[in-house]
Formats: C-alpha cells, structure tokens, sequence
C-alpha cells in the first residue's frame, strides 16, 4: 500500500541493517529479520509528546522488540496484516480493521506481512498516565497496561480518524502552534483509551453517564470565556470537575457537536467578530489561525467558508497573507 508522505520521509532503504538502526533509533532499539531485500519507508511528523510515523517494510519482515520500559508502542494497520505476539500473547492486525498496542513491560515479535503498512506511534508512559488521569478526573500512578489487540471498528472506531487527523496537521510543512499540537495530541490520546480494553477500561466505563446540566453549562461558560486556551476534551472534563466520556456525552445530547466541534465554532465566532471590528487596520490570515488555535491559513479559511457562507479573504480589513 503506498500512501502519500506524512510529514518528513526519513528513510527509503532496501538495506536490512539501515533500516534496523534507523527505526531503532527513532522507536526502540530491535532486531530486524528479513529473508529478501526490502523497500522501506518510513515518514515522520513532529509532534512534542508524541512520535508519529508512517512505516512500511515493502517485504516479509520480523522485527524482535525487547521491552520498552518508558513508552507505548501502538500500531494502526493501513495494509496487509501483521501478527503480534506480545508477552504470552498472540493477536493478528488487518488494515483498516484492527492494531495493536505494546505495553512497556514486555517483549514483543512482530510479523509483518509483505504489503503491510502502519501508523507507527510511540507515547511516553508518563503522557499516557497524564492523559488517564485527565479522563478519569483523578491522579493514576500505574500506568494502564493494555489488551494488545485494538478493534478499529467497534469500540475503537475513532482511533483510525484520529491517527489520520493528528497526521495531517502535524504533518502540514509550518511548525503547529502549542494550542493546536496539544490538543491534537490529546484528542488521539483519549480515542485510543476509550476505543481499547485497558486496565482502566472498568472505570471509564463506570463514568459515561450524564456530566449533569451544571457541569456541562460550566464547560460551555469555560470555552466561551477563555477559546484561547486548550481545549480537548480531557483538559475541559478536568476543569469543570467531571470525566472526558460524561461530558462528551452532554455535548452530543444538548448540542449534537463534539467537544471539538464546539470549541472550533467558539473560536470562529471570535475570528468573525475581530474581522468586523478592525476596520482601519489590517489583520493577517494566517495570525488569526495561530491565535485562534487553527492548523492555518488555509484551515481557517475553510472553517470560516462553511460557517459563514463567504471568503474570508473578502471580509473588510483582511490581509490575505
């Protein structure tokens, strides 16, 4: 499967031992297995807590993982297939349908099929502890051991979307702004919790009923009163004292939105009113979208053609740059 690149393509290499040292370099150190010469590539975008790439091998491979200690390595299947065995367990992933997450403690072996390609991520147990603990509104201090096998149909059917935005905005060429990496990191985060079977799963579970009418009209006062702040669905649960599944839930049953769907009309409205009220002076585009949390000029032009019905480069007092 060839995909376009995501981000910076750091590797094209039919060597088995370049292609060793460089995913073990930017992943974990491993060993690399292959009985015919392979076509590899893999792209990587920047992000700050996370490390994102597109991998693929472009022959059968077996890659032989000891375990990670500080971080999470999650597979998201795009094509072919791959079986993991990981500590006593054994689980097969197919594109587009399943993946696979690795808990620090274990070791792994990884068999990936000739046509196999993946989002490869790997997240510090301290971000996915941080992120825990935000969705239950309480402080963990173990960090979440997984169920290997991740359904990306089922439970975990927002997982994929997620992987693929937090690829296109990381790997937009210009440096994210802190607002729109974190909370972009954080929305793929809390999709790969509440989609997967974790040691924290039960508690989740127990937290998807209403957030109550009070919480929910204090995280609507809260995004209206400070848009320019981080907003995912996590920090904005956190504030107002409630879990990221509850209140998820009281925006789609008052509002019919998302969080992120919320907070993103909030802040139009706030791009809508300074275009109305700068007259003599001019406003840059692509300033607007660094404030007001969007990937850039180009995104906000869209967001603000679809809420608006017109160009916001027709508005008075825009400079188009």
């Amino acid at each position: 499967m060839r995909e376009q690149p995501y981000g910076s393509t750091v590797l094209r290499t039919s060597d088995v031992a370049e292609a060793e040292h460089v995913v073990s370099a930017v992943y974990v150190p491993h060993r690399l297995r292959a009985r015919r010469s392979l076509d590899v590539r893999l792209d990587l975008v920047e992000s700050a807590r996370l490390t994102f790439g597109y991998l693929t091998y472009g022959g059968e491979a077996v890659l032989d993982v000891p375990p990670m200690g500080s971080c999470y390595h999650v597979n998201i299947t795009l094509g072919g297939c791959t079986e993991v065995r990981h500590g006593g367990t054994s689980v097969t992933t197919a594109a587009g349908r399943s993946g696979a997450v690795l808990s620090p403690g274990l070791p792994s072996t990884l068999f990936w099929s000739g046509d196999a390609a993946q989002f490869a991520v790997k997240i510090p147990v301290s971000a996915m502890v941080e992120q825990t603990s935000a969705l239950l509104h309480d402080a963990v201090d173990v960090a979440p051991v997984f169920d290997p096998h991740v359904d990306l149909t089922g439970a975990g059917a927002g997982i994929l979307p997620a992987a693929r935005f937090l690829a296109r905005q990381l790997g937009g060429g210009a440096p994210l702004d802190d607002l729109v990496r974190r909370e972009t990191e954080s929305y793929l985060l809390t999709q790969l919790l509440l989609g997967t079977g974790h040691s924290y799963s039960g508690r989740l579970a127990d937290h998807v009923g209403p957030a109550g009418r009070l919480a929910f009209e204090e995280a609507v006062d809260y995004v209206e009163s400070y848009p320019e702040r981080v907003l995912g669905t996590a920090e904005l649960a956190d504030v107002v004292g409630t879990t990221a599944t509850a209140l998820a839930a009281a925006f789609e049953n008052e509002l019919g939105l998302t969080v992120e769907e919320f907070v993103r009309g909030v802040r139009l409205t706030r791009v809508h009113a300074e275009v109305r009220g700068a007259r003599d002076r001019a406003v840059e585009v692509a300033s607007l979208a660094a404030r007001w949390g969007f990937r850039g000029a180009a995104d906000l032009r869209a967001a603000y053609r679809v809420q608006y019905g017109a160009d916001l480069d027709g508005a008075p007092a825009v400079n188009p740059g």
